[in-house]
């Protein structure tokens, strides 16, 4: 008998949620650099702001999968939103033990790939964590490709970075100018947003990264000198939710001039050097999907996968 997909009720739920926090608050513990204690207190508030009503909660879709009347598995779509308007989410999916390796996961991604469908929603996307390359490989295998990863490495072992010199940044505005009217283009490109509000977007993402400037506090931003000569940029920033335990890499930018002779590494390596004498242990960074130079350049580096989006387009009907 073929998979089905059947609403979840509050009984359902009620009874899945337990194991739901569980599950999420050990993927991000590693992930996001947090504590046991820690990831299960964020685990429990990010479900309850998200799923307030449960099975019931507007714009979620939560389902059974069910095979000869057996219960085999569930998922959770976020419908589109402001956030995302063109692209629902796969916030979570289970088979259950006892019921794997025999291709329900697969049958439960298609099922509410049809669902969506008929829904009129175009796209679908979804979080894997690094630590779960069968899930990674599934989805490839169902037309997912992957938009964007994120990446981390331990900083107790730091290299030098000789010649490199990290000093204050010289020309923020110019810089964070151009690096959010790349990103306002990219949730154009990525997202199907239209532009106008993916310009407000970016204004918005950038004052809460920086409400005040180069002077916030908690952010590193540098000029990156080559032999007292500038040749790029970089942002970094010290631990704070939803990371607390992990500093984070928000840009690096080395100009076109200057490429190519080792000054990305060079500067990587400095503001290790910073972190680490600052009591930081870990850095995480996010790279775009398509860009496969910088992902070996830090997978060169010692930095591992943390986690990584995929989507995919759906079929209109």
């Amino acid at each position: 008998m073929a998979l089905t997909l059947v609403e979840m009720d509050d009984e359902d739920f009620a009874r899945r949620r337990g194991p739901m926090v569980t599950g999420y608050a050990e993927a991000i513990s590693t992930a996001r650099g947090l504590s046991v204690p820690e990831a299960e207190a964020e685990s429990e508030r990010d479900i309850a702001d998200r799923l307030p009503r449960g099975a019931a909660t507007r714009g979620q879709l939560l389902r059974k999968a069910v095979v000869d009347d057996a219960e085999v598995g569930w998922i959770w779509i976020s419908l589109p939103s402001s956030t995302m308007p063109e692209m629902a989410w796969i916030s979570d999916i289970e088979v259950d033990t006892g019921h794997r390796t025999r291709g329900h996961g697969a049958a439960i991604i298609t099922a509410v790939e049809a669902e969506l469908v008929e829904l009129g929603v175009p796209r679908l996307g979804l979080n894997v964590f690094g630590d779960n390359p069968t899930a990674a490989r599934l989805y490839t295998r169902l037309g997912f490709e992957v938009t964007a990863r994120q990446l981390a490495r331990s900083l107790a072992d730091v290299p030098a970075a000789p010649g490199i010199e990290l000093v204050p940044m010289a020309d923020y505005e110019s810089r964070i100018e151009t690096l959010f009217a790349d990103y306002a283009r990219d949730l154009v490109e990525e997202q199907g947003i239209w532009h106008g509000e993916a310009e407000e977007r970016a204004g918005r993402r950038l004052a809460e990264l920086l409400p005040h400037g180069r002077g916030t506090e908690g952010m590193i931003l540098r000029t990156v000198l080559a032999k007292g000569e500038p040749v790029g940029w970089l942002w970094a920033a010290m631990p704070a939710p939803p990371r607390p335990g992990m500093g984070w890499l928000h840009n690096l930018d080395i100009d076109e001039p200057f490429r190519s002779r080792g000054y990305g590494a060079g500067a990587i390596a400095a503001v290790e050097a910073e972190l680490v004498h600052r009591g930081v242990r870990s850095l995480g960074l996010n790279v775009h999907g398509a860009n496969d130079r910088a992902r070996k350049l830090y997978e060169r580096l010692g930095y591992e996968l943390l986690a990584q989006q995929m989507a995919k387009d759906l079929p209109a009907l």
